[in-house]
């Protein structure tokens, strides 16, 4: 009986034996994680080996085959998970090249900026026609908060109660991102829903604090403090809808692989959209912080504080344009083979 089935496993075994092998070699195995497939075998058998590991010491195999297979298993193990070493060539690679390219690539990331971005125009451009609609929507009382909130200037704020701000905008920004993320992962359409829900909400807070309904004086000052730190804190939304989306989508249509598996492919998709969220959350917690409350930016070298508060505004949306259409059109053109061989060295060389 232990004969037999060690004749029957043993193709296995010498199989991930030979691509133990194979791979031990750093660059082997980053080039053969690149299509998925051999690695994803050479993980199959290392788990069967496990369980026959586990089997040849409760059936007291030959102290020969036990030895060999806790030895292949403790290779296998060190080479599967590996220690990886901090590269900051590798890091700059990922954060400039690929990720850009995967975010442009990402069916999920144009779904979530078209529910929000649809709604959020079409809601403001009707709460600015007609303020009812505003009142419909979100109701008297949030309406006449904003209002209050933008009565007065901001310029009392010291440098403590700013620093104060920053952290309380990084938490309350960060949670509704991480609200979108999670419900997004809970098989995309809760997700879709409180997107499509943020996006109503804030394009008729907008449109109605533009309105008539809303003196010139608020108003100003309710556009003066949003322009610095609005396309960051927005975009962000939108990331991390777009990684919880990712993930639920992963949930739905999981392509032959069991539904945790596929999540867990999912969600190494999602990583760039939830890093790069990340990053602009914090952005914008600083802006609105330190930014937009300040009557006076520069001392009025660059004009009044509306103007330098564009400006920012304008160069904010320039870089996250730069980063994903310029960086992730380069990066895909490279990856598809359409550069020639010096474009294709210059863009390439932060490996």
């Amino acid at each position: 009986m232990v004969d037999e089935l060690i004749a029957k496993r043993e193709p296995d075994w010498k199989e991930l034996e030979r691509l133990t092998t194979e791979l031990s070699d750093a660059n082997a195995f980053s080039a053969a994680s690149r299509d998925g497939a051999k690695i994803a075998r050479f993980a199959a058998l290392y788990r069967a080996t496990c369980g026959d590991l586990a089997l040849a010491e409760s059936r007291r195999f030959p102290p020969g085959t036990i030895r060999y297979l806790n030895d292949l298993v403790g290779v296998a193990h060190n080479l599967l998970y590996r220690r990886q070493v901090w590269d900051w060539k590798t890091f700059g690679r990922v954060i400039f090249f690929d990720a850009p390219r995967w975010l442009l690539t990402d069916a999920a990331f144009w779904a979530a900026l078209a529910l929000f971005w649809i709604p959020f125009w079409t809601c403001g451009a009707i709460a600015q026609r007609n303020p009812e609609f505003a009142r419909y929507v979100v109701g008297d009382a949030q309406l006449e908060a904003m209002e209050d909130m933008y009565s007065e200037s901001f310029d009392q704020i010291d440098m403590f109660e700013r620093v104060s701000m920053a952290a309380f905008y990084i938490q309350h920004n960060g949670g509704i991102g991480l609200r979108c993320f999670a419900l997004g992962a809970l098989f995309a359409f809760p997700g879709i829903y409180i997107l499509a829900f943020n996006a109503t909400s804030l394009g008729v807070s907008f449109g109605y604090m533009s309105s008539g309904a809303v003196s010139a004086d608020v108003a100003a000052r309710f556009a003066e403090f949003t322009t610095a730190h609005g396309p960051f804190e927005l975009t962000a939304v939108v990331l991390s809808a777009a990684a919880g989306m990712r993930i639920g989508f992963g949930l739905i249509k999981t392509n032959g692989y069991s539904r945790l598996d596929s999540a867990r492919r999912a969600a190494i998709k999602a990583a760039p959209a939830m890093g790069a969220a990340f990053a602009l959350f914090c952005g914008a917690a600083i802006l609105e912080a330190f930014v937009s409350p300040r009557p006076t930016l520069l001392g009025g070298v660059f004009g009044d504080a509306a103007t330098v508060k564009q400006a920012i505004a304008l160069l904010s949306t320039a870089l996250l344009v730069f980063y994903l259409l310029g960086l992730g059109g380069v990066s895909w053109a490279v990856k598809r083979g359409w550069l020639g061989a010096k474009e294709k060295k210059a863009a390439t060389k932060i490996d």
